[in-house]
């Protein structure tokens, strides 16, 4: 009996040791992975992008002339403020392939981006001789967009540049659409106050980001600084639209085809493409 309770002390003592060593393993291996950096890395659960830039552009349609000079004016023309959120899909994951520095390979995210913003184009002026006079017409237009898009993404390592390409569509809410028209012989002058369906647009984009707070634990950036190219198409339709009388403020509606004040593009379609460079911030909740 002695014997056999020997052995039991013995065994149970040796099961301890055994679940002892285990549970260190385990805490060990844990640490280990905390180390890896990369393979611990904190996704982004979504992105706020805020920018600013300015756009060029031509139309496919002449709106008139300034002096002998033909005027090929572009809605696009002028500043923009942009406002996205990014909602990952597939978040972007950077791999230590080889357990060291050396071995880090990007792998491509993707994700789905919802625009805004505030478009406002001015120029595209033409001054015209009329009857021994001059007609000058200043075009201004102002929209808000509303668009969305996908964006490929890749990262060159933790703590380095990424680049992305991105494609998407949408409305485009029209806050100011108007022609002011003016005479060198009269001040009797008036706007046309136009009031189209909504056009729609699809654009192309490029963009660089730069971390600015990138943390090796999270290896994540709260904040990025991006850079963007986005090539935009768009059409508008004019059809009916307001004239108002700059001195007795009457309005008359009149179109395209009965304003005897149109010299040039009876078209009801006006279409445009143009291209802008915005510079911006973006945020990332992780």
């Amino acid at each position: 009996m002695k014997l056999v309770s020997r052995i039991k002390t013995r065994l149970s003592v040796r099961s301890a040791l055994l679940g002892l060593l285990a549970v260190m393993a385990v805490a060990s291996n844990a640490f280990a992975q905390d180390d890896l950096g990369p393979l611990g890395s904190l996704p982004t659960l979504f992105s706020v992008k805020v920018s600013g830039g300015w756009g060029i552009g031509r139309s496919r349609q002449m709106y008139g002339l300034n002096g002998t000079s033909e005027v090929w004016w572009s809605t696009g023309q002028g500043a923009k403020m942009n406002l996205a959120l990014a909602l990952p899909i597939i978040p972007i994951d950077v791999v230590d392939s080889m357990g060291s520095n050396t071995g880090i390979v990007p792998v491509v995210g993707l994700e789905l981006e919802a625009g805004t913003g505030y478009h406002l184009s001015t120029g595209g002026t033409t001054n015209e001789a009329i009857g021994g006079a001059f007609q000058a017409t200043t075009r201004t237009t102002a929209y808000i967009p509303v668009t969305l898009g996908l964006n490929a993404r890749t990262s060159f390592g933790g703590g380095l540049p990424s680049v992305y390409i991105g494609a998407g569509g949408g409305i485009y809410l029209v806050g100011i659409y108007e022609e002011s028209v003016s005479y060198s012989s009269s001040t009797n002058g008036f706007t046309r106050k136009m009031h189209p369906p909504l056009p729609f647009g699809l654009y192309g984009a490029l963009g660089f980001e730069l971390p600015l707070m990138y943390d090796p634990d999270d290896a994540n950036s709260m904040f990025d600084l991006f850079a963007e190219i986005r090539m935009t198409e768009m059409s508008a339709y004019i059809y009916d639209y307001n004239v108002v009388n700059s001195e007795t403020s009457s309005t008359t509606s009149t179109s395209l085809q009965t304003d005897p004040t149109v010299t040039h593009l009876r078209d009801a379609q006006r279409s445009a493409s143009n291209v802008s460079l915005s510079l911006g911030f973006k945020f990332n909740l992780y």
